[in-house]
This record gives structure tokens, C-alpha cells and sequence, in this order.
């Protein structure tokens, strides 16, 4: 079950780092971003947050730092996509996602029982 977990924490993270990366480099992303009325540093740093949280999160012992890094950037994205009056709701999804991924994370650990004596 662990194994299985991780492998979708890992998937969930690399979509989010895939989906995460063009507003790094790409100028449509950039120019979006702009018009939004975010400077650079603003967008770096939701990048950053996200990058992190989704790197933090592939990993069992810290999936519950990065899901808090990773719902952080959430909140303050979708709060710039609502202000424009659109509607993220592959925020919601990926949040969701990330809710029940780290429930069965914490909940398999729990069950672990060490080497007997």
C-alpha cells in the first residue's frame, strides 16, 4: 500500500511541477501573470512555494510540509484567479487530490509495525 501511495504522491508532484515550471520561463505564462497585475517577484515566489511543496510532498516523511506549502500557493492563486472572476477548479481537484493522498499517507503509516523482538 505504501508503494502505491508514493507512486501517486510522485505523479500528483510531477504534474504540479510540469504544470508549475512555465511560469518560471515561458512568456505567455509571464505576460498572463502581468495583466493579472503580479509583478515578477510575486510570480517567482507562488512558483517557488509550489515547486517546493510539490517536491515535498513525493516523499513520505514530508508530504505533510509540502501539502501545506502546496495548499499555501493554492489559496493564493486561486484568490488572483477569483479576483479576475474565473474559476479554478483544477485547484480544488489537485487540493482534493492532495487531501486524500496525504489521509492514506498518514493513515499506512500508522499501520506500520516495526520488526519484532
Amino acid at each position: 500500500m505504501r508503494v502505491v501511495l508514493g507512486s501517486w504522491r510522485g505523479i500528483l508532484s510531477g504534474w504540479l511541477i510540469a504544470a508549475t515550471v512555465p511560469l518560471l520561463a515561458n512568456p505567455r505564462s509571464i505576460a498572463a501573470w502581468t495583466a493579472a497585475g503580479l509583478d515578477d517577484r510575486s510570480r517567482i515566489g507562488l512558483a517557488t512555494v509550489e515547486l517546493l511543496g510539490a517536491a515535498l510532498f513525493a516523499f513520505e516523511r514530508t508530504a505533510l510540509a509540502g501539502f501545506a506549502l502546496l495548499l499555501a500557493a493554492f489559496v493564493a492563486v486561486a484568490v488572483v484567479h477569483l479576483h479576475h472572476r474565473e474559476m479554478p477548479w483544477w485547484l480544488a481537484a489537485y487540493s482534493l487530490a492532495g487531501i486524500g493522498l496525504l489521509y492514506l499517507t498518514r493513515r499506512a503509516r500508522g499501520r506500520v509495525i516495526g520488526p519484532s523482538a
